[in-house]
């Protein structure tokens, strides 16, 4: 008799057992039967609460045809979804440039819960390795930290019998603010040896000036340099030698030529003499010294625009040309002025 017990009670200890694994075995949610691998969850921009944003999922999927893909945000990666404070997925929509397997032209999308996004298709199609699916202008949760994107497919378009799913992690963190001073800088320099930088250091002469005759020459090369957003303007200005009267002066008297527009005034047998521009590279000459014949001015004692830049220029060029002539009456003798460029950059 206590040896028929025994064999009995062994017999009942094991259908127990298989009992109790057969119970662990049908508890195991039907969706964790087929995990999708190497998935991850690529968003276009991480920062709270930012809109617009594209969330893109990427996994290796069953062959099994598959009517439904849905994806749920939440708070936690398993239990009850919660949806992310802050986050709106109602006004979501298809991003077809980022689905890759699935064909994203069959695919339904439905937004009308929110925290869920799902695409319908009813014929189906066979998962595969690397098949992603990616959706727009989702708005980020409002405060930063881990959240998960629960995937999962089914066999179904009423998205009931799942295939495949599989969870993954995405973190919205603030953007790191990049801030720079950049210095404000000029350059602004004049080739000839007898200029410098701001007015001439020794005046421009012009050689052998005869009676009766004009004479023309290049004085030298005008090289800006600016950051300045708003660009900048070359004023020229006549601060004239000997007197207080503009004028290119007889270096022993107050004899002058006059200033006169290059163009149209100092022609053969005036008394006179003009500056201009010419060969301008990133600048423009101003009107009034641009040599057409058209509103040209005669150097002032106040400064006038000579040349400008519209923005930020680098070894921007302008040449100053200048032209005199002589009367039959111009006493004899050497003649000299001064004239000074002034850079004005707007930043």
């Amino acid at each position: 008799m206590p040896k028929t017990v025994k064999k009995y009670g062994k017999i009942s200890l094991i259908l127990g057992l298989i009992l109790v694994f057969l119970s662990l075995y049908l508890a195991i949610p039907e969706s964790q039967a087929a995990t999708i691998a190497n998935r991850e969850i690529k968003i276009s921009d991480s920062r709270p609460s930012a809109t617009g944003v594209t969330y893109d999922f990427e996994g290796d999927h069953s062959s099994t045809t598959v009517k439904c893909l849905q994806i749920q945000f939440c708070t936690t990666a398993t239990g009850s979804c919660t949806t992310p404070t802050g986050m709106s997925t109602t006004s979501a929509t298809k991003d077809s440039t980022h689905w890759s397997g699935w064909i994203a032209d069959n695919w339904t999308i439905n937004t009308s819960t929110q925290g869920t996004v799902k695409y319908t298709n009813d014929t189906g199609e066979a998962g595969n390795t690397d098949y992603s699916f990616s959706t727009g202008n989702i708005t980020n949760p409002s405060s930063g930290g881990t959240y998960f994107a629960r995937v999962s497919t089914y066999s179904d378009s009423s998205c009931s019998t799942a295939v495949d799913s599989g969870v993954a992690a995405f973190a919205i963190v603030s953007g790191v603010s990049v801030t720079a001073t950049v210095a404000e800088t000029l350059s602004f320099s004049i080739d000839n040896t007898s200029v410098t930088f701001g007015e001439l250091s020794t005046a421009v002469r012009w050689a052998n000036t005869t009676s009766g005759s004009a004479s023309e020459v290049s004085a030298a090369t005008l090289t800006l340099s600016t950051n300045a957003g708003g660009g900048a303007a070359i004023t020229i200005q006549d601060i004239g030698d000997g007197s207080t009267n503009a004028g290119l002066y007889k270096s022993t008297s107050p004899t002058k030529l006059i200033p006169a527009a290059a163009s149209t005034q100092v022609t053969t047998g005036s008394e006179k003499y003009g500056a201009y521009g010419r060969n301008a590279s990133s600048l423009t000459i101003d009107e009034g010294f641009d040599n057409d014949g058209t509103s040209d001015l005669a150097i002032s004692r106040s400064a006038q625009t000579f040349a400008t830049a519209s923005g930020a220029v680098s070894s921007a060029t302008v040449d100053l040309a200048l032209k005199a002539a002589a009367a039959g009456t111009t006493p004899a003798g050497s003649y000299a002025d001064t004239v000074i460029f002034v850079a004005t950059p707007t930043y």
